[in-house]
């Protein structure tokens, strides 16, 4: 009976110092912003394919991924890309061109979402002319290129 005491002491004893132990907490405070690299997007001239991808990164996170689509059944036109994960399942993304009014073509559009401190999601976009992805001639066919800024920040995040 003795020993059982004493090991309950011990057990008790190891329970309270670690329960007394400061408990580190992530960071909690949502991002303000995305910095996105290397925006890319085409069809395949004289084929049947579509590719889009960027980098991301978060500052003051060490999140850092690349975010990407490609399909085999694009011919001319970029299609709208449902969101999906990056190669980070943290961060998401689709892409689309908004419908144009009589006369325009619409604005393209990246969304992204980040979350962050288990279930807690931040959302941002960016938008394009559709001049930014022309369709571009290539004698017996055409493609979209992005012929845009590569580079870019989203600081919209709500």
């Amino acid at each position: 009976m003795k020993t059982i005491a004493a090991l309950s002491s011990l057990l008790l004893l190891g329970a309270t110092s670690v329960s007394a132990a400061p408990v580190v907490e992530r960071q909690t405070q949502a991002p303000t912003e995305m910095d996105i690299t290397a925006f890319s997007a085409n069809t395949l001239p004289h084929g049947t394919a579509a590719f889009i991808s960027f980098n991301i990164a978060i500052p003051n996170t060490s999140l850092s991924t690349t975010c990407s689509y490609t399909d085999h059944s694009s011919v001319s036109i970029l299609p709208n890309v449902s969101l999906r994960p990056c190669d980070d399942p943290a961060v998401e993304w689709q892409f689309n061109q908004d419908p144009s009014l009589p006369g325009t073509s619409g604005q393209y559009r990246v969304v992204v979402t980040y979350a962050y401190d288990g279930a807690k999601k931040v959302a941002g976009f960016h938008e394009w002319p559709a001049t930014d992805f022309p369709l571009e001639d290539f004698g017996s066919t055409t493609a979209t290129f992005y012929r845009g800024e590569p580079d870019f920040v989203i600081s919209n995040l709500s």
